[in-house]
């Protein structure tokens, strides 16, 4: 008798220290904060968007080609613009974007042109096709190769020599660059965008398709910063 009641106690006594320990395991890992994946919901990304509007400035180095022995004109341009992005299918990184672009540009000249300095107002229309790559898990830092056309019209090209000004696209005056310079232009540009969150930032390299009966032919290199919304 003795000996089955010392049993059952020890059964008892075995049982209260396992629940014990499991309630305080249980205590314990609530106070630290632990989860396990398989609690985890499956969907743990956070929400992400793609912004359909972008405001841009640009700066560029660029060469105005002449034909023949004509020196090239250095210039410095700076430009703002604004874009719409477009994405072509929903579960695709593939994106247009199209806009407009106004940009001005100055080149101080050089012997070569007889010290005459230059003045350009013009604007452009770039369409460009681009594909993000994501690095990040949130989708928050991106990287976008692209590539587009553009169209581009002078709205002003001024030359000034000795204090006398002239406008480079009359056809009735001589100009220090030999030619008559075309109002409208058709070029191409590639280049990377790195973007963040909302903001971008990029390289671009671009010219003017070649065409011989249209001059001067330009080719820029550039560097872009933008905010999209």
């Amino acid at each position: 008798m003795k000996k089955t009641r010392y049993i059952l106690c020890l059964i008892a006594t075995v049982c209260m220290s396992q629940n014990v320990c499991a309630q305080y395991d249980t205590d314990y890992s609530d106070d630290l904060g632990l989860y396990y994946d398989e609690d985890e919901p499956e969907d743990t990304l956070p929400p992400h968007k793609e912004y359909k509007n972008m405001l841009y400035a640009q700066y560029s180095s660029s060469r105005y080609l002449f034909r023949g022995a004509t020196p090239k004109l250095k210039f410095q341009e700076i430009a703002v613009g604004y874009a719409r992005i477009v994405q072509v299918q929903e579960k695709t990184p593939l994106f247009v974007d199209a806009g407009i672009q106004m940009k001005y540009s100055h080149s101080k000249g050089d012997a070569a042109h007889q010290n005459a300095s230059y003045d350009l107002l013009s604007f452009r229309i770039p369409i460009n096709v681009s594909y993000k790559w994501y690095p990040s898990r949130t989708r928050d830092i991106a990287l976008a190769p692209f590539v587009g056309v553009n169209a581009r019209a002078l709205a002003t090209a001024r030359e000034k020599l000795n204090g006398t000004k002239n406008n480079l696209m009359d056809e009735d005056k001589a100009n220090t660059t030999g030619v008559h310079w075309e109002w409208g232009q058709v070029g191409w540009q590639a280049g990377l965008r790195f973007w963040f969150k909302q903001f971008t930032v990029g390289a671009v390299y671009g010219r003017d398709f070649h065409d011989k009966s249209k001059l001067p032919r330009l080719h820029e290199c550039s560097v872009t910063a933008g905010y999209c919304f």
